[in-house]
């Protein structure tokens, strides 16, 4: 008949085991919270280097005469900004319709600010 051979752990062995084991999740968990921490810093590096395309001026083009020609500057009409209110509160008329099924008019609706919001690609 063959003898089944027993592995005995002392004490001291799982002693070292488990604070091995416990040490090394710590030392993953302390990584993943500073991991998380530096995603903060992220959007500002992003704004960055977006403010130093932005700055990065194409020359003017030069005129026949020799002289730099400057783009005419589009001038901001109020007509468009209450255009696009008008179509921005239709938008949020026609949204609040869908999920709700009561219709809602656009006339109803008070939009008080609206901010613009580039999408990262």
């Amino acid at each position: 008949m063959a003898e089944a051979v027993t592995e005995v752990t002392t004490m001291p062995e799982a002693l070292v085991n488990t604070a091995l084991g416990m040490g090394t999740v710590f030392c993953v968990l302390i990584l993943i919270s500073f991991i998380i921490y530096l995603f903060k810093f992220i959007p500002k590096l992003i704004n960055r280097e977006k403010k130093a395309e932005a700055v990065k001026v194409p020359a003017a083009p030069v005129s026949s005469a020799g002289k730099a020609e400057r783009p005419a500057a589009k001038p901001a009409k109020a007509s468009e900004d209450g255009q696009l209110i008008a179509v921005i509160a239709a938008a949020v008329a026609a949204q609040i319709t869908e999920e709700t099924g009561v219709p809602v008019t656009a006339d109803g609706l008070v939009i008080r600010s609206i901010k613009k919001r580039t999408l990262s690609n």
